[in-house]
């Protein structure tokens, strides 16, 4: 998706991803006492084994956050510890797509989904390479679209919005529009816009990574760092070379307290990113103090300076950079 409209989109969604505002609480699963382990056997229209498809369980209630699991050579996956409540399972397999309802509750499920009979069709993709809901999207509708990234990558955010508008006129459910459009909304504090645009992204097509980087960003801002996890792991595991994930992840691991793996995927996604992010040295300072690690703080503060010298966080990282500076002294005089 970032690759048409280059650094300006890549810029716009850090931003987003940093500082995403505060969404309504009802994302995420339901705090349900019991947990299921399900198994979902996958066959073709002519009864073989269907491996390598993808089943998804969405809570009823949300689409936005899922349980993702991958069958086997069998045609056999394994998704364990499901709340218990009421889903939407998505089979996806090639080019075919399977809804069907599970209310799961006590007890281990086995369910069977059988595949259309094009499931063995044509083989223009894999479910973890090309979705099944980006074929469905009219020609005219993918040029709006990508008229919509140029035009933004131009810094001509009202005519992106307009080729968006038209692209979804086209087709409503065109989940890279959709996402795109919620992206603009958050970076111009439209949270509740952003999130219906978000969740009608993720409904459209569970493969659009980015809408759950950005879904992950909300939970961060909220402080629900165990549902941003479940999300960005989501995402990464459709894009595992997104660097914006890898900083989001960071960011909700640093916010459970566990500060070194925190920093370990602010280390990935710095030496992913293509350009330079300063916030990344914020983040990592951040956790090096939690971890009185002080000097690798000074270090990555002096980064975020030097980097970012306009930035108007750039006041309150000097004063604690005189703070870590005054109490390393102190520390060396009192050792002395």
């Amino acid at each position: 998706m970032l690759a048409r409209a280059g650094l300006a989109i890549t810029f716009l969604l850090s931003g987003v991803l940093l500082h995403a505002q505060a969404f309504d609480g009802h994302h995420g699963f339901a705090n349900n006492t019991s947990q299921i382990d399900l198994t979902v056997t996958v066959r073709t229209a002519t009864g073989e084994p269907a491996p390598s498809a993808r089943v998804d369980l969405r809570d009823s209630s949300l689409s936005a956050v899922s349980l993702t699991g991958y069958t086997n050579a069998l045609g056999i996956a394994q998704i364990s510890h499901v709340p218990d409540g009421n889903y939407t399972m998505v089979v996806t397999y090639k080019l075919s797509e399977v809804r069907q309802h599970a209310n799961l509750s006590f007890g281990d499920h086995n369910l069977t989904v059988t595949l259309p009979v094009d499931a063995t069709g044509q083989d223009r993709g894999t479910s973890t390479s090309v979705s099944v809901a980006a074929y469905k999207v009219p020609e005219k509708a993918v040029r709006e679209y990508r008229k919509a990234e140029d035009a933004l990558a131009n810094g001509k955010r009202d005519e992106a919005d307009s080729h968006l508008q038209k692209a979804l006129q086209v087709y409503a459910d065109y989940a890279d529009a959709l996402t795109l459009r919620g992206i603009i909304k958050m970076d111009s504090q439209d949270s509740t816009g952003a999130l219906a645009d978000f969740d009608a992204a993720i409904k459209s097509d569970s493969s659009c990574s980015l809408a759950y980087f950005a879904i992950g960003a909300a939970f961060n801002s909220l402080q629900r760092y165990d549902e941003a996890v479940r999300s960005l792991e989501r995402g990464l595991s459709l894009d595992p070379k997104s660097w914006q994930g890898y900083f989001e992840m960071g960011k909700a691991l640093v916010g459970k307290g566990e500060y070194q793996a925190g920093i370990d995927q602010m280390q990935k996604a710095e030496s992913m990113a293509s350009v330079k992010y300063p916030p990344i040295h914020l983040v990592k300072a951040h956790a090096m103090l939690a971890l009185k690690q002080y000097p690798g703080a000074m270090k990555e503060l002096q980064a975020f300076v030097s980097e970012a010298p306009n930035d108007k966080r750039v006041t309150d990282a000097r004063a604690t950079m005189d703070k870590v500076n005054a109490f390393m002294a102190n520390s060396t005089v009192a050792q002395q």
